[in-house]
C-alpha cells in the first residue's frame, strides 16, 4: 500500500519505517530541509534503539522516502497520515496549528479518495476540525473529491517504540465509514495477524483514548510517588510495597515504579491537555490537577533532600547530575526531571556537573554554560559534593563505585530513580538516598583512592 506521511519526528519516523518494513510503500513529507537531507544521508536526528539500521533498510530497498515536497506526498498516498508536533500553549491547550496546516495542504492537492489520519495526539473535536479544513480547501478549488477522516492514536513507548509497532498491544482506530474501517484492517494486518488486536470505536472516543491512557499512566506514577512520602517518613520501603500491589491482579505491576518525578513528550502535555479539556466544559477535573500538582512537587521535593542532607550548604555546593534524559535508552529532554532539578539547583546557587550517554547536546541547548558538562559519570564525580541520579541508564549501576567514592568530595548520592543497590553503595562507603526506600547513613570514609 501507499502511505504519505506528515512530519518526520518521533512519531512519524517510526510509524514510516515500521509500516515500510511491513511491505508498504512510505513517503515522509517534513518542512525542514536540514532534517530531510539528514534522513536521505542515512542519519537519524533521533536515538530511538533500532531506528537507524530499520530506516536504512527500507530507504536502500525503496519502500521509505523522505522529502520537502507536499504536492509528491499528497500525490503518492492513499493513506494520508498528519504526524506533526502538537506542542502545549501556556494554558495547557494542544497547539493544532500544525495538523491543521497539514490538513490544507492535503485539500489543495487531493486528486482521490484518500483515508486521512490523524496520528498526533489531538483534542477531541479534531478530527472534525481537520474534516473542515479539507473540505474547505477542496470547495476553494472547485474540487470534488472524497475522503475519509480517521483517529488512529499511537501509543509508542520511547527506548522500545519498534517493538510497540512491531508487536502492538492494541491499536485504536476511530471510524464513521465502512471503506475507511475496512482500509485500516488492511493496513494493520501485517502485525494483527496472530492476535486481532485492532479495536475500532467512533472518532472521538478514540480521541479521547490517548489522553485517558497517558494519564492513567501518569497518575500510577504520582500515586508511588505519593507513597514515597509515606515510606520515608515511617521508614518503609516502597519497592515492597510495589511488589505488594502489583502482583494483584486487578492492578498488576506496570507503571508502578517510584522516582523523581515523570516527563517526556506525552504524559505532562496530555495530563495538562485532558484538564484544559476538561474546563472547556466547566469541569474541574480534580484527579488530573492532583496528577500534576504531585509530579511538579516530586523533582522539588527531591531537591529539598539533597538540600536537607547534604552536610553543607548549597550555595558553593558541586553537585554531578547524572542523566539528563527523561528515561532511559532515548536522547529526549523534554519535561525530563533533569530540567527542574538541575533549574532547583542554579537558583540556590549551586555548581552543577551533568553527564548523559545520549541526551547532553539536547541539554546543552538549554543550559548553556551555566553547567559544566562532563564526558561521563566517573569524571563528573571527580571533586563533587553529592551525585544526584535521574536517569535509570542502566550502565550506571556496574559502575567503579570504589574508585568514584574516593574522588568526591563526600561520597553520596541521591538516586532519583532508585536504580542503584543498597548494598554496593554500604559496601563502597557511600551514603545513599533512594527515593521512598531506607538510606543507606554510612559513615564510613575511604582513605586509600584506587
Amino acid at each position: 500500500m501507499k502511505v504519505t506521511i506528515f512530519g518526520s519526528g518521533y512519531v512519524g519516523l517510526v510509524t514510516g519505517a515500521c509500516l515500510a518494513e511491513a511491505g508498504n510503500h512510505v513517503v515522509c513529507v517534513d518542512i525542514d530541509a536540514g532534517k530531510v537531507a539528514m534522513l536521505n544521508a542515512g542519519e537519524v536526528p533521533i536515538h530511538e534503539p533500532g531506528l537507524d539500521a530499520l530506516i536504512r533498510r527500507n530507504r536502500d530497498g525503496g519502500r521509505l522516502e523522505f522529502t520537502t515536497d507536499a504536492a509528491r506526498g499528497v500525490d503518492h498516498g492513499l493513506f494520508q497520515l498528519i504526524a506533526v508536533g502538537t506542542p502545549p500553549d501556556e494554558d495547557g491547550s494542544a497547539d493544532l496549528r500544525h495538523v491543521l496546516s497539514v490538513a490544507r495542504e492535503i485539500g489543495a492537492r487531493l486528486q482521490r479518495y484518500a483515508v486521512v489520519v490523524t496520528k498526533s495526539t489531538v483534542p477531541v473535536g479534531t478530527a472534525d476540525k481537520v474534516r473542515e479544513q479539507l473540505t474547505s480547501a477542496l470547495a476553494a478549488r472547485g474540487a470534488s473529491v472524497e475522503f475519509d477522516v480517521v483517529s488512529n492514536p499511537e501509543f509508542l513507548k520511547e527506548g522500545v517504540a519498534i517493538q510497540d509497532f512491531l508487536k502492538p498491544d492494541r491499536i485504536v482506530v476511530g471510524a464513521d465509514s465502512a471503506r475507511s474501517t475496512e482500509l485500516m484492517h488492511a493496513l494493520y494486518e501485517p502485525f494483527t495477524r496472530n492476535h486481532d488486536r485492532l479495536i475500532v470505536m467512533d472518532i472521538r472516543s478514540a480521541e479521547l483514548t490517548k489522553y485517558a491512557a497517558n494519564a492513567m499512566l501518569a497518575a500510577r506514577i504520582s500515586f508511588m510517588n505519593e507513597m514515597t512520602i509515606l515510606c520515608e517518613a515511617y521508614g518503609a520501603d516502597v519497592e515492597d510495597i510495589r511488589k505488594g500491589i502489583g502482583t494483584d491482579y486487578r492492578i498488576g505491576p506496570a507503571f508502578l515504579r517510584a522516582g523523581c518525578g515523570y516527563g517526556g513528550s506525552c504524559f505532562p502535555k496530555d495530563v495538562a491537555a485532558l484538564e484544559h479539556i476538561s474546563r472547556a466544559i466547566g469541569h474541574e477535573n480534580l484527579f488530573v490537577n492532583a496528577i500534576q500538582t504531585i509530579n511538579k512537587a516530586q523533582k522539588k521535593r527531591f531537591v529539598e533532600k539533597v538540600i536537607s542532607k547534604l552536610g553543607r550548604p548549597i550555595d558553593g555546593a558541586t553537585i554531578a547530575v547524572w542523566g539528563l534524559a527523561f528515561k532511559a535508552d532515548t536522547d529526549d529532554i523534554r519535561e525530563s526531571a533533569a530540567l527542574d532539578v538541575i533549574r532547583y539547583l542554579l537558583e540556590k546557587g549551586a555548581r552543577v556537573r551533568a553527564t548523559d550517554p545520549k541526551a547532553m547536546e539536547n541539554m546543552k541547548q538549554v543550559f548553556k554554560d551555566e553547567v559544566e558538562w562532563m564526558p561521563d559519570p566517573v569524571s563528573a564525580a571527580v571533586g563533587a559534593d553529592a551525585v544526584a541520579l535521574l536517569t535509570d541508564w542502566p550502565q550506571y549501576s556496574t559502575l567503579p563505585f570504589r574508585k568514584i567514592a574516593a574522588t568526591m568530595n563526600q561520597p553520596l548520592i541521591f538516586d532519583g530513580r532508585n536504580c542503584l543497590h543498597r548494598d554496593v553503595m554500604r559496601e563502597n562507603g557511600f551514603q545513599y538516598y533512594p527515593m521512598g526506600r531506607p538510606a543507606v547513613e554510612n559513615k564510613l570514609r575511604l582513605k586509600t583512592k584506587v
